[in-house]
């Protein structure tokens, strides 16, 4: 695999790793109220290879949280990565940003990662813990909460981790009583490493683009001109 640059951008967590194989040199996040990654990507790049003392040329490529996730959010990742990639010939490498969180704390049998799709609905996918780890079960799928939602896994112990946990409790009337919600919890880079060993063929640089799900939709705006 050699040394690897990880970007994950999906959220408001703006985040970048750097692995050597299957261990992490470091890492740099920052999250705000707002979307920073414009500003504050390039410079988190380069002020974490400048610590880590390694020159972009020592890179073997570039791996990218592909998506779901925010538009806004994807689009700078994904455009970051391709621009270093395509200016320096290195691989482009992408892994689904629903696996991009900490499993670690997450004990129950089955695990949810979901993240905001605004209104009631969220993106979302099912894992299962197993001895090699947490697997996924199942494809990456935008659901609109309600009771009926994971009808199948309401009597199972499940953690749902990511920021779309807080819709549960809102749109769901009763939560599951073994459901345990971490809305606290978002994708970022330094936990990429568990796709890293498995790593699909490099994407095309010239034609990748984000997975976003569903179609971008714009919001109307709130002001009030006459």
């Amino acid at each position: 695999m050699g040394v690897l640059l990880c970007i994950e951008t999906s959220t408001k967590n703006c985040s970048i790793s750097l692995w050597d194989g299957r261990h992490m040199v470091a890492s740099k996040s920052e999250r705000g109220e707002r979307f920073i990654h414009g500003e504050r990507l390039h410079v988190l790049i380069k002020e974490l290879l400048k610590e880590s003392s390694v020159d972009f040329d020592m890179l073997d490529g570039v791996c990218v949280g592909k998506g779901p996730g925010s538009y806004t959010g994807l689009r700078i990742g994904v455009s970051t990565a391709k621009g270093l990639c395509y200016a320096a010939g290195k691989p482009l490498y992408s892994v689904p940003t629903l696996g991009c969180f900490d499993f670690s704390s997450c004990t129950t049998p089955y695990v949810i990662t979901v993240l905001d799709a605004r209104r009631d609905e969220v993106y979302a996918q099912v894992w299962r813990s197993s001895e090699s780890g947490v697997l996924p079960e199942g494809s990456v799928e935008a659901v609109i909460i309600s009771d009926e939602s994971w009808k199948a896994l309401q009597r199972e112990s499940v953690t749902v981790v990511g920021e779309g946990a807080i819709k549960i409790g809102q749109f769901m009337t009763k939560v599951p009583a073994d459901w345990q919600l971490q809305a606290n919890s978002y994708p970022d880079a330094k936990y990429m490493g568990q796709h890293l060993t498995n790593l699909p063929k490099a994407e095309d640089v010239a034609y990748f683009e984000p997975y976003y799900l569903k179609d971008f939709v714009a919001e109307k705006s709130k002001k009030k001109f006459f």
